[in-house]
């Protein structure tokens, strides 16, 4: 059975404040389900929030637009790179910029 936390449950695992909890579910930054004036948020979607990659999807902006050729082209030519071993680490490339 899928397990549900309180806002206080969740500010007691991540060492907030219950007010910030509630301000990122009244944001969307943290998906709850509100049961009257209460919120409960689901364990998965608290996974969900503390993961980066997840987070960086969600908040991505959406585009259905098809690639148009020079796209194409210019992610073919970045994988060759790839593939041939032609790319440096952006820790070579920072370094060499003096960033």
């Amino acid at each position: 059975m899928e397990r549900f936390l309180t806002p206080e449950e969740v500010a007691d695992k991540l060492v907030v404040s219950p007010r910030s909890v509630r301000r990122w579910l009244r944001e969307g930054r943290l998906k709850g389900i509100k049961v009257g004036r209460l919120w409960r948020i689901r364990e998965r979607d608290l996974e969900v929030f503390l993961d980066p990659v997840h987070r960086a999807l969600e908040n991505a902006p959406e585009d259905d637009e098809p690639l148009d050729e020079e796209e194409k082209e210019a992610i073919r030519k970045a994988e060759e790179a790839i593939a041939q071993g032609r790319v440096k680490p952006w820790s070579q490339v920072k370094k060499e910029l003096g960033l």
